[in-house]
């Protein structure tokens, strides 16, 4: 694929492998933390605040770096991501409840997707002013 084809296509499908990675990641952590604390919803555990959280924060942080132009886009897609896992494996009567908590839980993946993302914007700066210069 050139460089053209991908500025032709539309930004929101150029994005769609990163929306479904951030996806998979909420819906598959959540699904199980709630598994391994034995309830229906992962928040309601506390391995979901152990591990669930910095695994979470590692992955969004990585998409972030590597795609960081409106990163806060990939921790939105695994929030909901975790709002399916809970509608899913939880109640489905809950699913404002769930919406409101996950919205809310999800503040550590904005920070660490902000963070990823400052940091893959220097690091694309310091290859574009990498070009090698003469020396006296």
């Amino acid at each position: 694929m050139t460089e053209s084809d991908k500025t032709a296509r539309p930004p929101l499908l150029r994005d769609t492998r990163v929306h479904l990675a951030a996806f998979a990641a909420g819906f598959i952590v959540a699904t199980a933390m709630a598994y391994m604390g034995d309830s229906p919803v992962a928040w309601r555990t506390t391995v979901y605040y152990v591990l669930g959280w910095p695994l979470m924060c590692a992955v969004v942080y990585w998409l972030a770096r590597q795609n960081p132009h409106n990163a806060w886009r990939w921790t939105v897609s695994m929030m909901l991501g975790q709002v399916f896992s809970s509608i899913f494996f939880g109640n489905a009567s809950f699913v404002l409840q769930a919406m409101l908590y996950v919205t809310l839980l999800s503040a550590p993946q904005f920070a660490a997707g902000a963070y990823g993302a400052r940091a893959g914007l220097a690091r694309q700066a310091g290859a574009d002013d990498s070009t090698p210069q003469d020396s006296l």
